[in-house]
């Protein structure tokens, strides 16, 4: 094989992979991850030990629970014959009783404490030790107690449960169980066998959290600095970016790194960059757009608020601002006049000339009443024929001469635009103050009276309610 020269590539090549190794050591993502490592060792260490205790208390609960429930059940069974007194029935049934599977010895007593029988399991000793290992302390009925176990006598937990007249009731779901109702005869004293797991799994558990400890401890400080340096530069760009939130979009990054935190802040500068001149545009459109639907708007409500043939208001528009216009002369005392405005024979002229010539001279009506009113004044096609005319702080002499021009104007119109047609209108006028007038509504059909009154005395008139009718000059 030939040799590699000196001056061959693989030898200018060889520091190539220290210089990778720094920039991997010095990256943001190796020194998160020997965080995440750390932290994640010494947590796993914790919620083991964690779990291997609650495993081992789940267990020796669910050995109590089992011992309370077999107690209950042998205290149920041997209620009859102890309150009978056959003793063969009970020492049949502790024989039974006591065969290892699951207890190891069982004991039947009256309530001085005498035993009325007694039975274990073959080959064991473990009542000798009851009765050599703490004579003088009394078991609480009901509560298992955890018994340690020496050279002859394995571990075990014992129980005192207590034996009533009465059934004592099924279905026993709780490790405190106490006394049930009914006259007391006596006990069942019974033990179970303990796991042989059991101290193993306690010396385990207490060198698992051991270690678990040891290792956080060292780890904290480690974890602290390393985190610190990885997180002090991304809380300053945290910061820059919760003051770009906040609307200061002329703020940018300071930060100068090639690591990912320096590509993050270039990032972020870049995206301000692209944000703010965004951010103009839109407040340029906002600001366009807002006009036009303003505009729109105006338009629209304009639009709802006429009628399509006259371009006079509609009867909504008008009997709102009658409202208005009703409130405020009745409150400050101002003079208020209403003038309804009817076609006479209008029926006739569109039976004779057709509907197109009758919407001309509906149109023409309007125009009539328009180049009359003032600024204040607000005229409305209230229907068919029918228009309305509001005038503010206007009394019925005003509103009457205003008639008359109306009238005389618009019959000089028909005249000289449509001298075929003969078109004539009859106009009621109500006016305030009027005691007999309490709302608007009251006011249009004042006027309404008063133009009906008109029609009635010959058509081409005006009458103001209140006064005598009077022809169109």
């Amino acid at each position: 094989m030939p040799e590699t020269s000196v001056d061959s590539p693989s030898a200018h090549d060889a520091p190539r992979p220290w210089r990778r190794l720094a920039t991997l050591t010095a990256s943001l993502q190796f020194r998160a991850t020997v965080v995440v490592v750390g932290l994640t060792l010494a947590a796993t260490a914790a919620v083991c030990g964690y779990f291997l205790r609650s495993s081992e208390e789940l267990a020796r609960q669910e050995h109590e629970r089992q011992l309370i429930q077999t107690a209950a059940i042998l205290a149920r069974a041997v209620a009859a014959p102890m309150e009978a007194g056959d003793t063969a029935a009970l020492n049949a049934i502790a024989t039974r009783a006591a065969d290892g599977k699951p207890l190891i010895y069982v004991v039947f007593s009256d309530t001085a404490g005498a035993q009325l029988a007694v039975a274990q399991r073959p080959g064991s000793n473990v009542l000798r030790r009851l009765h050599t290992d703490q004579p003088e302390q009394a078991p609480v009925p009901g509560l298992p107690v955890f018994r340690d176990g020496d050279s002859q006598v394995p571990v075990f937990l014992d129980v005192v449960y207590p034996v009533t007249a009465a059934a004592p009731a099924s279905g026993i779901s709780s490790l405190n169980v106490g006394v049930v109702h009914g006259a007391l005869r006596g006990y069942v004293r019974a033990g179970m066998m303990a796991n042989s797991w059991q101290r193993a799994m306690t010396s385990r558990i207490d060198m698992i959290v051991g270690v678990a400890v040891l290792v956080a401890v060292v780890l904290i400080p480690i974890g602290f600095l390393v985190v610190r340096r990885i997180v002090s530069p991304m809380e300053k760009l945290g910061q820059t970016m919760c003051r770009f939130s906040a609307g200061e979009l002329y703020i940018r990054s300071p930060i100068r790194r090639r690591d990912e935190v320096g590509q993050l802040a270039n990032a972020f500068n870049a995206m301000a960059d692209q944000h703010q001149k965004t951010h103009e545009g839109i407040v340029r459109l906002n600001a366009e757009l807002e006009q036009r639907v303003a505009q729109r708007t105006v338009e629209l409500h304009e639009l709802a608020s006429r009628d399509p043939l006259t371009a006079l208001y509609n009867r909504r528009y008008f009997s709102e601002m009658l409202e208005r216009s009703f409130s405020e002369a009745s409150r400050y005392d101002h003079e208020l006049s209403c003038m309804m405005i009817d076609l006479d024979d209008f029926k006739h002229i569109n039976d004779t000339f057709g509907h197109h010539v009758g919407d001309d001279v509906l149109v023409l009506t309007a125009k009539t009443i328009a180049g009359e009113l003032r600024g204040s004044d607000v005229a409305a096609r209230f229907g068919g024929d029918e228009f309305m005319i509001q005038l503010p702080r206007t009394d019925s002499q005003r509103a009457r001469a205003l008639a008359e021009r109306l009238t005389e104007r618009f019959a000089c119109e028909v005249a000289e635009r449509m001298p075929k047609v003969e078109a004539t209108m009859s106009i009621g006028i109500a006016s305030l103050p009027s005691a007999s007038i309490k709302h608007a509504e009251g006011l249009i059909r004042a006027a309404d009276d008063a133009l009906y009154a008109a029609k009635a005395g010959g058509k081409n008139r005006v009458y103001v309610a209140g006064a005598a009718p009077m022809p169109a000059s």
